[in-house]
């Protein structure tokens, strides 16, 4: 029997990303708690049973915006209101699990699992205050319930064909209900309370998939995968897919190897993003759209192609142990996507809640480097991606999208105008993208971490930092953020104790340079507010062998 649990309780003052460049967020608090457990026997020499479970529930506080200005006059009789005080609260819960049973003999491998999983998200608004700053005040839960079976084989044909199958088929129930609170427009008197519309869906959505596809073994330095997938939606909207996937990998030498490939993929829409809105209920209220439009949310049909090379260089060994060998290894990696009903997704509100939706066509490409270097006193990494992701023309959920107010960055479009029309960049597209990081021990080999205290064995020294070009914003995203870098440092040591398991001290800091960065201004496609990145942050732990 192998068995691992974990548990963890956290309350912080930061529980959301930090609206605000200044050091302490306002009305940000947060409390969650985490569990996950694995738990594994043999049932016999050739048969394991598997669980895995996991549960986590979170309590937030949205955080707040001062100097916000009202959109309306007034409500339940307050004609003003600071947006510094909003109490917009977001609970959230989720617990899954995952049996699983594996068997392998004779040159089989299988395995069957069971997985089912239940999420709750509750968003609890300030009526008053919501109702003068938005002009609604939506108290929304999404729940979802899942269940649903897996199976994986593979079987050894001959020394050159290994042949893999697989199923799945799943049923999701879920429930969306919504309830706003609104007033009418144009007021008949200046004197109408707000009311309640209630607008709930539920559904049951069905996903199913099988595919088959040969490992050929071409030479020992030349391996061909080729395969079918074929995948049934039975959501909001039904379709299917048969998709056909290729890939050839090339080991010319021991230390290098180049890969090619070709897939076509099928993506369902999560089911909830998907679920339709009925926003003919909010005609004449100050909740209408503008752009009374609600196509369904389709599934996302894509061509990926992707090649590249990975190189390793033996750089020596001190020993016969591997980890007493130095290596550097470098890989470069690039990809290319056509998509067809591009999905992507948005905070279209105050509600800290995404709505899916569809572009017509969608084109992504890249190119990633990484570089890495081992030895038994020094780690180290450096990674680099340069990406790009545009789209065009909305086709689902365009309600989402402003079609009434003309902008004078868009040539005197309005966004939902100009993106039928243009193609744009997506808001999660960052150009350029880094990350680099180094952590060097005083001493390579485990065995001294139980020399004497006043020794510096034991001891490990780590620094990294990441980059970033700057996300989109602005109006149809034609525009976008300031470049930043953060840089992070720590300490760690390992003392000896007298059981022969040692305790570490660790200490870190996060941001030490303090550096205020800005990843969301509040503007671009579905970002409702800014967001900064963390201020310096001091942590410190604690941790022992047993």
């Amino acid at each position: 029997m192998q068995y691992f649990f974990t548990g963890n309780y956290l309350q912080t003052n930061e529980g959301i990303e930090n609206t605000l460049p200044t050091l302490n967020p306002i009305h940000d608090f947060s409390r969650q708690e985490r569990g996950f457990a694995y738990l594994s026997s043999f049932l016999d020499p050739y048969t394991r049973l598997s669980l895995i479970a996991g549960t986590f529930t979170g309590n937030f506080q949205i955080p707040n915006v001062p100097n916000q200005p009202t959109t309306l006059n007034s409500a339940f009789g307050v004609t003003s209101f600071n947006s510094a005080m909003l109490n917009e609260r977001q609970n959230e819960q989720t617990q899954y699990g995952v049996l699983a049973l594996q068997h392998s003999v004779n040159g089989f491998d299988g395995q069957l699992s069971y997985f089912t999983r239940y999420n709750n998200l509750h968003f609890i608004p300030d009526p008053t205050g919501d109702l003068l700053l938005n002009g609604v005040a939506s108290d929304i839960s999404r729940q979802s319930y899942s269940n649903g079976f897996q199976g994986d084989a593979a079987y050894a044909i001959t020394p050159a064909h290994t042949l893999h199958a697989g199923f799945t088929v799943s049923a999701e129930q879920i429930w969306v209900d919504n309830t706003s609170l609104v007033e009418a427009t144009p007021p008949a008197t200046g004197m109408e309370p707000p009311f309640p519309i209630a607008d709930d869906v539920n559904k049951i959505g069905w996903l199913a998939g099988i595919y088959v596809r040969d490992e050929w073994k071409i030479t020992d330095k030349l391996t061909l995968d080729a395969g079918l997938r074929f995948d049934q939606m039975w959501q909001f909207v039904e379709a299917n897919q048969l998709s056909p996937r290729v890939s050839l990998t090339y080991k010319p030498f021991e230390n290098t190897t180049l890969h090619a490939g070709y897939a076509r993929y099928f993506t369902p829409p999560v089911l909830v993003e998907a679920a339709p809105v009925n926003f003919n209920l909010f005609n004449n209220t100050t909740a209408a759209v503008t752009n009374p439009v609600g196509s369904p949310v389709l599934p996302e049909r894509s061509h990926y192609f992707d090649a590249g090379i990975n190189q390793v260089f033996p750089l020596g060994c001190y020993s016969a142990l591997p980890r007493d060998c130095a290596t550097a290894e470098f890989g470069v990696d690039g990809y290319y996507k056509i998509a067809t009903d591009l999905l992507d997704d948005g905070n279209f509100g105050q509600a800290l809640v995404l709505n899916a939706f569809n572009y017509a066509k969608g084109i992504n490409e890249g190119v990633e480097f990484s570089a890495k270097f081992h030895s038994s006193y020094l780690e180290a990494y450096f990674n680099y991606a340069y990406a790009r992701q545009k789209a065009t023309n909305i086709v689902s959920n365009q309600f989402l999208f402003d079609n009434a107010t003309p902008d004078p960055a868009l040539g005197g479009q309005t966004e939902f105008q100009y993106i039928a029309t243009h193609w744009i960049y997506t808001d999660h597209a960052q150009i350029q993208t880094a990350s680099a990081g180094a952590a060097f021990r005083f001493c390579g080999r485990p065995a001294e971490v139980y020399e004497a205290w006043s020794s510096w064995c034991g001891t490990k020294l780590s620094a990294d930092m990441i980059y970033g070009s700057g996300l989109r914003s602005g109006p149809a995203n034609i525009d976008h953020q300031a470049p930043y870098a953060q840089f992070n440092a720590g300490i760690s040591r390992q003392f000896a104790m007298p059981d022969g398991k040692p305790v570490t001290l660790r200490f870190d800091v996060v941001n030490v340079l303090d550096t205020i960065y800005e990843l969301r201004n509040g503007t671009g496609i579905g970002v409702f507010a800014p967001q900064f990145g963390p201020r310096r942050g001091y942590f410190f732990g604690i941790s022992k062998k047993i």
